[in-house]
Order: structure tokens, then sequence, then C-alpha cells
């Protein structure tokens, strides 16, 4: 429950209280005149009240500012030993192709009409993901911790995370 209902409730439990504490009061003091004028203050005050506590929960909130922080900020390139052959760096960028030029060697590139295309990563809100753009290009992921390569479909967009491995036929990238 919001903080303002909470308050809302409060406040209308505590003028209803002190509502029934004056009206039996006035009922042992039987003048007529000053039974009305509490009657009418009360009942005026209580107004004034459940018109700010609406206004009060009715009011707009001030918007959150989240700040993310990208947890994936590279993706290497390695080799058959395991070892970083080449590092791109996602930093500054908010899209990028993986794919093959002639000479085999993986890599990743803005948009260079001379390189096969596998997948393309974006991020989104601070988080990158991956698609696989061709059907008859293989690309697979393994999430870090796991055994088993999950063959990316296309059209499909999957969360990339530290430590994953792409793979691109048969080269792997090492997300970090």
């Amino acid at each position: 429950m919001k903080a303002a209902n909470k308050f809302i409730i409060k406040l209308c439990s505590v003028l209803f209280a002190f509502f029934l504490i004056a009206l039996v009061f006035l009922a042992f003091n039987r003048s007529e005149f000053f039974f009305r004028v509490v009657f009418f203050a009360q009942l005026a005050a209580f107004a004034l009240a459940m018109y700010a506590a609406i206004r009060f929960a009715a009011r707009t909130p001030e918007p959150e500012v989240h700040i993310k922080v990208r947890d994936v900020t590279k993706i290497a390139l390695l080799s058959e030993a395991n070892e970083l052959k080449e590092e791109f760096s996602l930093i500054d960028k908010m899209s990028a192709l993986i794919g093959k030029n002639e000479t085999a060697v993986c890599l990743i590139s803005v948009d260079d009409a001379e390189v096969d295309k596998y997948a393309v990563i974006n991020c989104v809100d601070g988080y990158w993901y991956i698609e696989r753009v061709s059907d008859g290009r293989s690309v697979g992921l393994k999430r870090a911790g796991e055994q088993y390569v999950y063959k990316l479909k296309t059209g499909m967009h999957y969360r990339l995370h530290e430590n994953d491995v792409i793979y691109v036929e048969n080269e792997r990238l090492l997300v970090i």
C-alpha cells in the first residue's frame, strides 16, 4: 500500500474519532446553538482535510532517475588455446555487427559491406542483446557456467551476460 494511502486512512481515522468524541461531549451539553456551531466546524475541518489528503494522494510523483551501468563492455576473439586474440570495445556504441571477412577472422564492425553478417548486437537500456541475422549462418550462445551451446533462432533476442561465449561457425567470442 502506498504511503499516501496510509496517510489518508490514518487522517480519516483520527478525524472520525475526534468527531465522535465531540458528538458524545455535545450530547451531554444541551446547548443547541453550541452543538450546531461545533458540528459544522468539525464537518468543515473534515471536508478540508479530506480534500487535502486526496490532493496529496493524486499528485504526480517525481520521476525516478535510473542510471544503468552497462554490464558488458567488450567482446574478445578467443584463440584455440582460450587466449584473447583481439578485443572489440563496446563502450560508446549502441549496436554492432558480428561477421566474417575473406580471411575467416571473426570481427565486429559498425556496418561493413564486405562482411558476411551472422548476428547483430544491440544495447537497450544498458543491456546488450544478440540477434541472429541470417538463417544460413551458424550462431550459438553458451551461457557462463553452463555446458550447453544454444543455437540462436533468427529474430529472437538473447541477453548477453559477462563470460558468455558467442559461437560463430568455428570462432568463439567471449563477452567481457
